[in-house]
């Protein structure tokens, strides 16, 4: 791979990871959620979904300053929707691959998750755009991880 392919890794330490489950597989339903979430002001970053047999587990991230916004809504939606769990956790962290020519070029994700693999550096969450990969790692890997991809497309 081209080292100009991948022109910038970053990593924000400051994030939450929220892991919502038995989540209905209703759009209603899931935008419902997110609108309790946006109506406390938080500003949704990383979304994935996973859809199972009859739910679906919905993983976000938002700013870690947003705390305590999150847990009024976490609490407000479940109220409303108690067969839902919903799991939060400060101790991780995101990292970013980014260039804007990885829209042409394949193996990109290949190569980055080789790379973590081989430093043994465990991912919880992936979003994915043209041009970006973001991970959700444990804070204590992220700086190793940085490192890694910077070292690994040299």
């Amino acid at each position: 791979m081209d080292k100009k392919v991948i022109t910038r890794v970053e990593i924000d330490e400051d994030i939450i990871q929220v892991r919502m489950k038995n989540v209905e597989k209703n759009s209603l339903f899931v935008g419902q959620i997110f609108g309790v979430l946006a109506s406390h002001d938080i500003n949704i970053d990383m979304i994935s979904s996973a859809n199972l047999e009859n739910e679906m587990q919905i993983d976000f991230t938002c700013e870690a300053k947003d705390q305590s916004k999150l847990n009024q809504a976490i609490k407000q939606i479940l109220e409303d929707h108690p067969r839902m769990e919903v799991y939060s956790s400060k101790n991780t962290g995101k990292l970013v691959v980014e260039g804007e020519d990885m829209k042409d070029e394949s193996g990109v994700a290949a190569r980055v998750f080789q790379i973590l693999g081989k430093a043994q550096i465990p991912f919880y969450q992936i979003t994915t755009s043209e041009i970006s990969i973001s991970l959700v790692i444990d804070k204590k890997y992220l700086k190793k991880a940085q490192k890694e991809i910077k070292e690994g497309i040299e």
